[in-house]
């Protein structure tokens, strides 16, 4: 069976560190947890497992899961987060695919979790995302946020079947903290970009978000959580670009 190598990079991940890590192992060859110096009881937990532990200072999303490709041994390599669980059929997805030789990349249907419910509507699915790689053939990007695989060549791509299950929030403070943080972040990335804030964009880009979200991507059969959670999609893209105006006037 061919090996990989799974990494998962933490910081104050203690809510669900344990199932993941438990969901990891039956499909990995060795296990690398990077840690950013929490001060939750992640490190702890970790250490519980029989896992390759080690911190590094953050350096951000893409840079931390590209210096921690070059600490593991095997070529392949599978990136779970911290607040992510591999369902039982994605489990024999992987081990399959590993049993038949693996080529090119995988990408996972990632199912997330918002408000008791896992989401099957919105913006919010279908989710896929590329997770399993030859680590010599591609790189994480250094995006400030929503960081993609860059791969050096072309290269097939297949589909896991399962899915990856995905714990979005602690509780509703933690998720307006998630919506500012990644707000903040955006910003950043259409700043580095060379792109310009509005007014006129506060107001159009968060209703297209709405529209999108409720009304093309059928979130209204989610119905209460649907309504919010495009709410909260647009209220996130508006709150990106009222920053972006912050900073482009030097203000944030």
């Amino acid at each position: 069976m061919q090996p990989i190598s799974a990494i998962i990079i933490t910081y104050n991940a203690s809510m669900h560190i344990t199932a993941c890590l438990e969901s990891v192992l039956p499909v990995a060859s060795e296990v690398l947890v990077v840690d950013s110096f929490s001060t939750d009881q992640t490190a702890e937990l970790v250490q519980k497992f029989p896992v390759q532990f080690v911190r590094h200072a953050w350096e951000g999303y893409g840079q931390q899961k590209n210096w921690a490709m070059q600490q593991v041994q095997h070529d392949y390599v599978l990136f779970v987060d911290a607040d992510e669980v591999l369902s039982p059929d994605l489990q024999q997805s992987i081990l399959l695919a590993r049993q038949q030789g693996l080529s090119g990349c995988y990408a996972v249907q990632r199912l997330n979790q918002y408000f008791g419910r896992w989401i099957r509507h919105g913006l919010e699915f279908p989710d896929h995302k590329i997770r399993l790689f030859h680590r010599r053939q591609a790189a994480w990007s250094n995006d400030p946020v929503h960081e993609t695989v860059i791969f050096t060549a072309a290269v097939d791509k297949q589909l896991l079947g399962g899915f990856l299950l995905h714990y979005t929030y602690r509780d509703m403070h933690t998720l307006w903290l998630k919506i500012d943080h990644y707000a903040r972040l955006g910003a950043e990335k259409l700043h580095q970009q060379g792109k310009k804030s509005s007014i006129l964009q506060w107001i159009i880009h968060p209703f297209a978000t709405f529209w999108k979200a409720f009304l093309l991507k059928a979130g209204w059969k989610e119905g209460s959580a649907g309504l919010l959670l495009a709410l909260i999609a647009a209220l996130s893209v508006f709150l990106k670009y009222v920053r972006l105006w912050l900073k482009q006037h030097q203000l944030d």
